[in-house]
């Protein structure tokens, strides 16, 4: 055998002990994509140091080298605090305003409408006493929401072209789910008025309530949020968990055409709830919403939820013609908000949602009727009917006609 053959055969014979000696590390070099097999000859000394020849890759595990310690991991950064439950309670001076308030406590002027809302028993934010309590929200339930991660978004992905045979086609119908789509919600409607609002504006009514608040567990003289009172209640037979509106009698209302008394306007003074009961009649009450002190002897009405009324209320054919009985002025810190008293109700037909044009009283009554505004009914009582002003051209007054909008 000659020399070439020889070494030819001892390269085979080698290569053959190698693969039977280390099939592990060979397999583990050919599944390695990217990563050339090295070649050396029997006996060569590697140069390289164990670090060299395995290269960190993500998800590897490397072993320290023997007499020497592993990397320490680097510090977790600390976990964010969360934000705390904290509020407060501000006593009110002279010359704030919410708007201020907000910008010292929130920090920041135009989140003025929280502590409003904390504080249902203002219920004009123009008109804030000194010496009065305000309840200061925590803002930490929005700094949480605005921290939280966003939704992860659908990535659509282009699959490479093949040659082979299209698939059948899909249903429209599962085509289209099968794409993600983002769907903008739709606006959600206003009311024209909001619902403590609506409870506020009051009404007039043509008899008193002997309904009453008798006295407070705690022997208070006057009574807010949160205080329980003993009322009796006559009108109706109550059982507990029954709601009713507080309410304070003003002024008597006299029709502005017949001057006869139409009955007297009220001014509710918020909400309770009946949670005991006593003898016949009487009951124990928590009041749930306060707009305004009550006292010994403010007299109660049975709660009614209001309807929320909007813009877009369709019209029904109807003819009714009347007179507005009384004006409130109701400005707010956004804009004036009118509240009229008609002298008409559900027993002529009124329902809420219904608009009613307004019309300034002609200097002669040969004189064309002007018309100065419009106003839409949101509470309806037996023969008189509360409304928001929606539109005016002028000052609209007691005494000024109403005529239903077909």
């Amino acid at each position: 055998m000659t020399t070439r053959s020889l070494t030819l055969v001892q390269a085979v014979f080698i290569a053959l002990l190698i693969s039977l000696v280390s099939p592990a590390a060979w397999s583990q070099q050919q599944e390695q994509p990217g990563v050339p097999l090295q070649e050396k000859t029997a006996g060569e000394p590697s140069q390289q140091t164990p670090a060299e020849t395995a290269p960190e890759q993500q998800g590897a595990v490397i072993i320290p080298e023997q007499g020497k310690q592993a990397p320490e991991k680097a510090e977790a950064a600390p976990p964010k605090e969360a934000p705390k439950e904290e509020g407060g309670i501000y006593t009110i001076k002279q010359g704030d305003t919410l708007w201020d308030i907000s910008n010292a406590y929130l920090k920041d002027p135009f989140l003025w409408p929280f502590i409003w809302k904390a504080n249902l028993y203002i219920t004009n934010p123009d008109l804030i006493y000194p010496g009065n309590k305000l309840v200061i929200p925590s803002l930490a339930p929005i700094e949480r929401a605005l921290e939280a991660p966003a939704a992860p978004q659908e990535q659509l992905v282009q699959k490479p072209t093949t040659t082979t045979a299209a698939p059948p086609a899909k249903p429209a119908e599962e085509e289209r789910a099968a794409v993600g789509k983002l769907i903008v919600p739709e606006e959600a409607p206003v009311p024209i008025i909001d619902k403590y609002a609506m409870l506020n504006s009051g009404f007039v009514n043509q008899e008193d309530s002997g309904d009453v608040i008798e006295d407070s567990k705690e022997g208070k003289t006057i009574y807010g949020y949160d205080d329980i009172v003993y009322v009796t209640i006559e009108s109706k037979e109550a059982a507990l968990g029954d709601k009713f509106l507080i309410y304070q009698p003003l002024n008597k209302v006299k029709h502005p055409v017949t001057g006869k008394t139409f009955g007297k306007l009220i001014k509710v003074l918020g909400i309770l709830q009946l949670t005991e009961k006593g003898a016949p009649g009487t009951y124990a009450a928590r009041i749930t919403i306060s707009f305004n002190y009550a006292e010994k002897g403010s007299m109660l009405t049975p709660y009614q939820e209001p309807t929320l009324i909007y813009s877009t209320a369709q019209a029904q054919p109807k003819d009714i013609s009347g007179y507005i009985l009384e004006v409130v002025d109701g400005r707010t810190i956004n804009a004036q908000t009118d509240i009229v008293y008609l002298d008409k109700g559900s027993t002529e037909g009124v329902n809420p949602g219904d608009r009613f044009v307004v019309y300034a009283k002609p200097k002669k009554k040969t004189y064309p009727k002007e018309v100065i505004g419009e106003t839409q009914v949101f509470l309806v009582k037996e023969h008189t009917a509360t409304a928001v002003v929606t539109k005016s051209a002028n000052i609209i007054v007691r005494g000024d006609e109403v005529e239903y909008k077909k």
